[in-house]
């Protein structure tokens, strides 16, 4: 049974190249948040979940789309909005998965980041990746997310730092260990030109440093706060560098993420190499 670490993209979840039109708000963000949500697209990828489940183990992350993006880049443009709704905002997308996950028969329990892990000039997840490790042997599915987490020393937010998936995604992936990365997105893969300038090839397999190289002046749509689709990569370098490697698939693709957890070369394949 393959241990496989799945994150699923907050630009595949959400409409997050509607960042602009988020509330800011939490009342707002709590009454029109699901008008943000791309409500098919999470059963769908919810129920190839469900599937995976049977014949594999799995840990669950997603990304925050404009539930943390939007409300992270006005913070920082000196909106008046609190920090502590920044994660408030998140727990309504994480509602939205785990509700699709108990639709779908998937045993989920969510743990947060803000609950169990800190930031201290880097971050300190241990808490949080042994917790989701005890779910897992008791045959629930653990599920995670981007956050806020206390910061003892100062972070970009005063007393907190923005976490991303990508970041716990890295950490389960190395803690538990797995055999791969899975990350679910809108796009097939690593393509060979950047997607606004036109339709571009899948490429199959890259080497980090290689991948790094094409991604390099590309930007990401909407509203990002973490650094866009290099950063994910660089936030995986030491699991890939492990023997874990990183696989970039399109949720858009029916059947692509049961290919990718039996190994099947789907999407774009990162290594070391």
């Amino acid at each position: 049974m393959a241990r496989i670490v799945i994150k699923i993209g907050g630009s595949f979840i959400t409409r997050k190249s509607e960042s602009d039109a988020f509330p800011s708000k939490l009342e707002d963000i709590r009454g029109r948040g699901k008008q943000f949500i791309e409500d098919g697209r999470l059963r769908s990828i919810v129920s190839e979940i469900a599937q995976v489940h049977a014949g594999h183990g799995i840990m669950l992350v997603h990304g925050a789309g404009p539930f943390g993006h939007a409300l992270v880049k006005r913070i920082r443009e000196g909106e008046g909005i609190r920090v502590d709704d920044v994660h408030q905002s998140m727990l309504v997308l994480n509602s939205a998965v785990m509700g699709a996950l108990a639709e779908a028969g998937v045993p989920g329990v969510a743990r947060c980041p803000f609950d169990f892990a800190r930031f201290d000039g880097d971050y300190l997840t241990a808490d949080l990746t042994s917790r989701m490790t005890r779910d897992l042997a008791k045959s629930l599915v653990p599920v995670s997310h981007g956050d806020l987490v206390p910061a003892s020393a100062s972070g970009s937010l005063g007393g907190y730092e923005v976490i991303s998936g990508d970041v716990v995604a890295r950490d389960l992936a190395l803690a538990w260990p797995a055999a791969r990365i899975v990350m679910v997105t809108d796009m097939d893969g690593i393509l060979d030109r950047d997607p606004r300038e036109g339709a571009g090839r899948t490429i199959d397999r890259l080497g980090y440093e290689e991948c790094l190289r094409i991604l390099k002046h590309r930007s990401p749509p909407g509203a990002d706060v973490t650094g866009g689709i290099i950063q994910k990569i660089r936030n995986c370098r030491d699991p890939i560098f492990s023997g874990t490697p990183l696989q970039i698939i399109s949720g858009l693709r029916p059947g692509h993420l049961a290919s990718a957890s039996r190994g099947e070369g789907v999407g774009t394949i990162i290594e070391a190499r």
